[in-house]
């Protein structure tokens, strides 16, 4: 399965501390083959940034995720539980590996995409579709539109 994302690793979140980043947000990350209650998605903001960590931390529903100051005994621990070899969890950065992705997602995705339209959408076979995929609030969303209708869903329900 194709994941957009950069896995976050102990040497990226190394590489982060280096470069002046010590607040993140962790939320819950729901994709294709990453357990539930296993993925998680990781925003990384500098200290300069705290404004927008805040604002994304506060558009968390309940027990999606939280905001982590690494600068704490307590942060800088629960995030080396995480990303520890044989945790047993899966971390990705909020950064695309490559700038093609949605192009990519579209592609590789496509026959669950049509299964999905089909079965779990108002719109027709003779309708004209388009799809556009975006992030926000480290949630991946997919708007789907055929010129009179819109859905916004979440990616992952459009491509599992």
């Amino acid at each position: 399965m194709y994941n957009p994302f950069v896995p976050f690793t102990e040497a990226v979140f190394r590489e982060a501390l280096q470069g002046g980043t010590y607040l993140f947000v962790i939320q819950r990350f729901r994709w294709p083959l990453v357990g539930a209650g296993r993925g998680f998605l990781v925003s990384a903001y500098s200290a300069a940034e705290a404004g927008e960590a805040h604002a994304h931390a506060a558009q968390l529903e309940a027990k999606e995720g939280k905001l982590v100051d690494v600068r704490s005994v307590e942060g800088l621990a629960a995030v080396e539980r995480l990303v520890a070899k044989g945790s047993g969890y899966r971390l990705f950065l909020n950064k695309f590996r490559e700038t093609n992705w949605k192009n990519r997602m579209m592609k590789l995705y496509r026959d669950k995409i049509i299964t999905y339209l089909r079965f779990r959408t108002p719109f027709r076979a003779h309708d004209t579709i388009d799809i556009t995929f975006w992030l926000e609030h480290g949630r991946v969303m997919a708007t789907i539109t055929n010129g009179e209708r819109s859905l916004t869903v979440p990616a992952a329900e459009l491509i599992k």
